[in-house]
């Protein structure tokens, strides 16, 4: 423990499984989890933060039974960054853009498929929840 690190920043996010078919806002047949991941200053780059996302999303939903997709291409997916006032910056793809800019904010990361709509996934109570209890709010 004395070689410890404190990280940089903590980047808290909620993943929602994608669906080929987004009917309503979340399916029956799509898992969601809330996690977060610390960035740490000598590591602080956009492809260890990827390489480190895709890791974790792929541990959780090989082991959680909820999940339907055993494995997580983020190609597959978008991202939104989400402010104090619940204002959502939406990415297409996670590059370096949207790394900088999630350094830049106050680093809370909604993680969902591409045809998954955000604006009304806000007002559900998970998203609420997840806002209330364990985003990164000044």
């Amino acid at each position: 423990m004395e070689n410890a690190e404190s990280p940089l920043a903590k980047v808290e996010y909620i993943f929602v499984e994608k669906a080929e078919k987004q009917k309503k806002t979340i399916n029956d047949d799509q898992g969601y989890l809330m996690g977060f991941i610390n960035l740490f200053s000598k590591s602080d780059n956009y492809n260890s933060f990827r390489t480190l996302l895709h890791d974790e999303l792929n541990f959780s939903v090989k082991s959680h039974d909820y999940f339907k997709n055993k494995e997580v291409d983020l190609n597959e997916y978008k991202f939104a960054l989400v402010d104090n006032d619940k204002n959502i910056q939406t990415f297409e793809e996670i590059d370096e853009s949207f790394y900088n800019e999630l350094k830049a904010s106050l680093r809370n990361l909604l993680i969902m498929g591409k045809n998954f709509n955000a604006e009304e996934f806000k007002h559900l109570e998970i998203f609420d929840g997840w806002y209330e209890n364990n985003s990164n709010r000044s």
